[in-house]
């Protein structure tokens, strides 16, 4: 059976974006994968742009970026969230068809996330830390090469909510890009950019929610253009989380994400992120022969 667990794991960082941010972070599969085809001109279009934004885009990208913060409570409640968990339902395209897997990710605020994936007769869980990326299955580990864990944590720092805290970070930069239609609505347009990673946010005007995100991820098969549509969303200790996502990867749907479950702030503990330490199994010996009685004396 072949699994793409870049999608199963990209699917899983957007379950704690709390507004968006899909992560096709292309961890290795359980088989090859098919390689990627090029990106369709619609879904090239679709993009982060990269040139440098206009003094006055960032000044409109400021005030949207504030309206955001305030649709999630506002800044002293973004900054109370340090910790994140949540289970769903994640439906991949697989080269044997549809395969739907479940799905835990806990987070632990700026950098550490670990997802678990239970599917038929598989569970997996990939840990990423600045510290190095590993997969753990069954009874052992296997280290992630570092461009993937950097991929990984590029990830991360595209969640709507981290960036939510870090809008007055230096490092952060957001741009007004216009508006552009999602189904029926004329969404704004935000690109963002925060430490090495880039994705464009198109927010509902009435709520500041987020509908679609789009973003460049780069791995083993080349770089990919990712799109993100979310919908359904429900409050969550006072936060709108989407409970459903449906992300198209180079103009092709290739995952659906029903959320099932979210905790703000369950007390993660770091340890949950370290790599476990599996017992060397001791050397299996023969046994001794047995001693072969003596023969009793003749009399």
């Amino acid at each position: 059976m072949t699994v793409r667990f870049a999608a199963t794991l990209g699917a899983l960082v957007l379950v704690l974006d709390l507004e968006g941010g899909h992560a096709d972070a292309q961890t290795p599969a359980a088989s090859p994968a098919p390689a990627r085809t090029p990106a369709s001109p619609a879904a090239a279009a679709a993009s982060p742009a990269r040139t440098a934004p206009s003094p006055q885009a960032i000044k409109e990208g400021r005030a949207l970026l504030s309206r955001f913060v305030e649709g999630l409570g506002g800044a002293a409640k973004v900054r109370s969230v340090h910790d994140l968990w949540s289970r769903g339902l994640v439906t991949a395209k697989t080269e044997q068809g549809d395969l739907t897997m479940e799905v835990q990710t806990t987070m632990l605020f700026p950098d550490r996330i670990a997802q678990q994936v239970d599917a038929p007769s598989l569970r997996m869980t990939v840990v990423a830390t600045p510290a190095g990326a590993f997969i753990i299955g069954g009874n052992e580990t296997r280290d992630l090469p570092p461009e993937m864990r950097d991929e990984l944590l590029r990830q991360v720092r595209r969640v709507p909510l981290l960036i939510a805290q870090r809008a007055d970070d230096p490092r952060l930069v957001v741009a007004a890009g216009g508006t552009e239609k999602v189904g029926s609505v004329d969404a704004k347009i935000l690109d963002v950019s925060y430490d090495g990673a880039s994705v464009r946010w198109f927010l509902d005007p009435a709520t500041y929610h987020i509908l679609r995100t789009t973003h460049m991820s780069n791995g083993p098969q080349g770089q990919a253009t990712v799109v993100s549509d979310y919908s359904d969303y429900k409050t969550v200790d006072g936060f709108p989380v989407a409970f459903h996502l449906e992300v198209a990867t180079n103009g092709q749907k290739d995952q659906v994400l029903s959320l099932e479950e979210c905790k703000i702030n369950p007390g993660v503990e770091a340890k949950l992120f370290e790599k476990p330490i599996f017992p060397t199994p001791e050397p299996t010996t023969a046994a001794p022969a047995a001693a072969t009685p003596a023969a009793p004396p003749k009399p």
